[in-house]
């Protein structure tokens, strides 16, 4: 044996970048092997001009998840993944930055050569967002034998403007040449907790109440009932009187018949039980089996997988069920057919609010610290009805403005379901042996319902329910949408050599694409007549005329590609793709996009030959990609509203373009890929960049054209940055194995161009007077809002005179206060093999960027956190009286002199906190509560056991192995306060903002698999 010093390889490795994450295994990773690319199209990775990155089957199958696309976060330079955590919910995916200022940025998925729909969806009414999910998640990742990811414009072109961000190409497990039938089987549990971190920690000092303004001289913290004190149960702040154990209060309690403290006061004391106590442990389970044979003629495999699960919340409910098929059938010596097909139904109950409206809003910014959550439960079970701790009064026990919290899971959820079927057929021929012809047609489509109900009982506010208008104190809406894809493809290749030393690789093809969608929602107005009867008929007064669209969409394409290789060293490649449009007007709906690219294979170069370097390879590429929009956006059309009962007719607000063009994405890249000792020392280093003009954007008009904002191609936008993928074998011995993998990149997307006259475009307005923005000259996600004033010496200014005497000077709404875009990401990733035993584990690692956190904003004026509540610089609790020796002096200048001639000196007014109005927004701008969205976090643990050869050759066993996985298990860094930075309201451009969060989980999963 040999000893392992011999095979320990010392490496110093110095770089001007912070390299973090991980990507290839060089120990199951051929640099010079042949990779999936456009159009299912096989070629020899070595050939390739531009940047293109695999990731293993089982990296994204080992930790079990409903959504498959999540765990792709870390393994891909440039790849960023974000999800919002709710069950069922979206997980964005983009790759190198941004490029559309208000379009779509997503990448796009492809399954055995043919594109899949990956629309996300979510309902919005008055602040509030339901993230209803991307419907990627359909992908069963038992499945999945490759993924490969093509990053670039000329890696995508082939594809038209669908892959203008870069696609993902998965290849599907096959069946394989056997004697016998295969059968593979998973099987996992994972259990979900909430991170504690990502939750509220409350002061337990103060309780209800905004202040002493109660009673009959409204001096005190308290009202008065029968001559005792009486808790202000119609306010939603922890802004009260101070906890006291011995003093005997008359709280919300008291006056729910029923409750154990019916007609009685209780101790004024910190609730036993805060919002934590909401959350359960969820439990995921996930089984997988597949079949699977095949010969020199025919093979096929068949997978059924089932999903079952519940979210922290109660009420919360998952059930999934995926059945997948492919088989392939060599005809003749000359012609195969493929067929690949899957169906998928889901359903989920419980999908949680988000926004200013979300439940959570009310646990991180309305809040009183002395309701007990357990009361809250036991009150709603006692009768399942609305027994809010927010009521109006002691004679009128309705929610004045937040609901029991269980009355709204139980009885004011969401439901929804999907079924879907996506699948494809080909037949390829060969020719000769250097003509193929293949032909394909593919579809993708799915009906998906969404069901929303309000119970009679529920809190009337301004949220609307579907169709509805104005307040509505209970309902039902109802939405049915149906979205279909269809793709004809043909494709005839050609490969030969010309000579020894020149070969030829050169595709012709044509695609069509034909994509429909269709949308009806219906919904109740006024309420419901018979409560618990949810239907569109049981409406209190006329419903609303339904909310119809009803949109085609066909694409006409025309390609060609060809490559050339000289000695097996330098490669030439060029495409060629013409689209026609139905979205574009006939004048402008066609476009042309070429791309080219060279590689240099140096390792091959003489010099270099026996050398340490075993491979190396030098690339460039440019790319030209067009993309059209969204139909219907040429032509004004009428939209009906029936606001009084009567149907009324008006024309869209946002004017259509007759002579709009399509968009254009010229694309640059470059890169160096070298591989060391043996493949145990590489590095991938690429730099891009990508800019796509005429932007097709909804730009403010004046009024008297009687449209708010017309669509217009202006614009545009740069993204560029650097890509660093490094491999890394330390030690590799008989038994021991030790492979670091990092992936690290900076994408940097910024606004360099606009129409005449315009400055910003406005592309989220939030509360807090806070704005997501692409401005002129400034990076893409700007965040807007009121910010300090600042004197000469950087000193933030403070007012002296005034009611806003003592508190901060701000600046309006329009300061930029911050950008959404991180400075770079990335993750490590260790693999360690001891003989049948693997561990790995996955850092993750985001740098800079900013989001706004309106929780912050709300909550610690509301008294909520324990920064409101500290011993003052007199040595007295801050919220005592002034008089008591409360308050406290910010820091800061005040401005002596005059407007013209300041004179600044420090700040000595020492403001009141005995009442709402020291902190959060009653004290600061917004610019104070947006912070670092930098983390470092423990992403993913895994340890696996695989039983040896020798104790399964006497059974039916072939294989077996038991894993331990740990995900999201540590926040290793963060800095924002009490929520997980990558929390968010859901997928897409808009980011940067965080309101009503959901708390993150931590997530252990068991798993066996068997091979029979």
């Amino acid at each position: 044996m040999k000893k392992l010093t011999t095979s320990v390889l010392a490496v110093v490795l110095t770089s001007s970048f912070a390299l973090v994450n991980a990507q290839k295994d060089t120990a199951r990773t051929d640099i010079e092997g042949v990779v999936v690319t456009a159009l299912g199209i096989k070629r020899a990775s070595k050939s390739l001009g531009y940047a293109t990155q695999s990731i293993k089957a089982d990296d994204v199958t080992k930790t079990p998840t409903a959504n498959f696309s999540s765990n792709l976060s870390g393994k891909v330079a440039g790849l960023n993944v974000k999800s919002s955590g709710n069950i069922g919910g979206s997980v964005d995916v983009t790759l190198r930055g941004y490029r559309s200022m208000s379009g779509n940025n997503s990448v796009l998925f492809v399954v055995d050569g043919s594109p899949l729909i990956n629309t996300y969806s979510s309902i919005n009414t008055s602040g509030l967002a339901i993230d209803t999910g991307n419907t990627i998640s359909d992908i069963n990742p038992e499945d999945i034998a490759e993924i490969n990811v093509l990053k670039g414009a000329a890696a995508t072109a082939l594809y038209g403007s669908r892959a203008a961000n870069g696609a993902i190409i998965i290849t599907t497990k096959r069946g394989r040449a056997s004697q016998k039938l295969d059968i593979d089987f998973s099987s996992s549990i994972s259990v979900a907790t909430v991170n504690k971190e990502t939750l509220p920690t409350y002061q337990d000092k103060y309780g209800q109440g905004y202040g002493p303004y109660y009673g009959p001289n409204e001096d005190s913290f308290f009202d008065d009932y029968n001559g005792q004190p009486m808790a202000p149960m119609y306010e939603d702040a922890s802004y009260g009187a101070a906890y006291d154990p011995n003093l005997m209060v008359w709280q919300y309690t008291a006056f729910i018949p029923g409750s154990k403290n019916f007609g009685k006061a209780t101790p004024w004391v910190k609730a036993a039980h805060d919002p934590s106590f909401l959350f359960e442990k969820a439990f995921t389970y996930n089984n997988s089996i597949s079949v699977s044979k095949g010969n020199d003629v025919s093979t096929f495999r068949l997978s059924y997988q089932n999903v079952q699960g519940n979210d922290i919340l109660p009420n919360t409910k998952l059930d999934k069920n995926s059945f997948t098929g492919n088989a392939s059938y060599k005809i003749t010596d000359n012609l195969t057919a493929n067929f690949y097909g899957t169906y998928v139904t889901q359903s989920t109950v419980g999908k949680n609010p988000t926004g200013y409206h979300g439940f959570m809003g009310n646990f991180r910014q309305w809040w009183a610290t002395n309701v007990d959550l357990a009361d809250q439960r036991d009150l709603y079970f006692l009768n399942r009805q609305n027994n809010s701790w927010n009521m109006q009064s002691p004679d009128k026990t309705a929610p004045l403005y937040w609901d029991n919290i269980y009355f709204r899971l139980y009885e004011n959820y969401v439901s929804d379901s999907r079924q879907r079927f996506a699948g494809n057929f080909s037949l390829s021929y060969d020719i000769t042996n250097k003509i193929n012809l293949m032909g394909r047609v593919s579809h993708d489509g799915f009906n998906y319902m969404i069901d929303e109900r309000r119970a009679v009982g529920s809190l009337p506010d301004t949220m609307s329910i579907g169709p509805a208008t104005g307040n509505q104190s209970s309902g039902y809406a109802l939405i049915n949408q149906k979205r279909n894809e269809e793709n004809y493809d043909f494709i005839a290749t050609y490969k030969d050599k010309f000579t020894e030393n020149i070969s030829v690789t050169a595709l012709l093809g044509s695609n069509i694409n034909v994509q429909r969608f269709n949308s009806n929602a219906q919904g109740t107005q006024g309420g419901l007549i018979v409560p618990g009867v949810y239907s569109v008929t049981n409406s209190l007064a006329t419903p609303n005329a339904p909310i119809i669209v009803d949109t085609q969409k066909r694409i006409y394409g025309l390609f060609g590609q060809a490559s050339l290789g000289f000695f097996d060293t330098y490669f030439v490649e060029g495409s060629i793709r013409r689209d026609v449009s139905t979205a574009l007007p006939t004048d402008n709906n066609t476009y042309w996009y070429p791309s080219a690219s060279v590689t240099a294979v140096i390792s091959n170069w003489n010099f270099l030959k026996d050398s340490i370097l075993n491979f190396g390879k030098i690339r460039a590429s440019y790319a030209v990609v067009g993309n059209d929009t969204n139909p219907n956006q040429i032509f004004n059309s009428y939209s009906v509203a029936t606001t009084f009962g009567t149907p009324a007719f008006a024309y869209n607000l946002t004017a259509k373009n007759a002579n709009m063009k399509p968009e254009k994405t010229k694309s640059l890249e470059a890169g160096i890929n070298l591989q060391f000792f043996k493949n145990r020392l590489g590095f991938d280093l690429g730099w891009f960049r990508n800019d796509t003009s005429d932007q097709i954007l909804a730009l403010p008009v004046t009024l008297s054209s009687g449209n708010t904002a017309k669509i217009q191609n202006v614009g545009n936008m740069r993204s560029q940055g650097f890509e660093v993928a490094l491999n890394l074998v330390p030690i590799k011995s008989d038994n021991f194995n030790w492979g670091i993998d990092v992936n690290w990149s900076n994408p940097r997307s910024k606004v360099t161009e606009l129409a005449s006259g315009v400055e910003n475009i406005t592309l989220g307005s939030f509360q807090g007077g806070v704005t997501i923005n692409a401005s002129l000259n400034d990076d893409y996600g700007t965040i807007k809002g009121s910010d300090f004033v600042y004197d000469g010496n950087g000193n933030k200014v403070i007012s002296n005179s005034g009611s806003s005497k003592g508190k901060y000077l701000s600046t309006n709404t329009n300061s930029t206060i911050g950008n959404m875009q991180a400075d770079w990401f990335g993750s490590v990733t260790n693999r360690l093999n001891y003989k049948n035993v693997s561990l790995s584990f996955q850092v993750d690692v985001r740098q800079g960027g900013q989001l706004f956190s309106l929780d912050q904003y709300y909550g610690l004026a509301t008294g909520l956190y324990p920064e409101t509540v500290f011993i003052n610089d007199l040595g007295h609790p801050v919220r005592n009286s002034l008089a008591d020796g409360g308050g406290l002096i910010l820091p800061g200048v005040v401005n002596t002199g005059t407007a013209a001639n300041p004179n600044y000196v420090q700040n000595t007014t020492r403001i009141d906190a005995e009442g709402f109005n020291a902190f959060g927004y009653q004290a600061y701008p917004a610019s104070q509560f947006v912070y670092d969205a930098s983390y470092i976090k423990l992403r993913e643990v895994a340890l696996t056991y695989s039983l040896p050869k020798k104790f399964l050759n006497s059974t039916f066993l072939q294989g077996a192995s038991f894993s331990l996985i740990g995900n999201n298990l540590w926040i290793i860094k963060k800095h924002v306060p009490y929520a997980d930075p990558e929390s968010g309201l859901s997928a897409g451009n808009v980011q940067g903002y965080q309101t009503s969060v959901l708390p993150t989980t931590r997530v252990v999963s068991f798993n066996v698999r068997l091979n029979f």
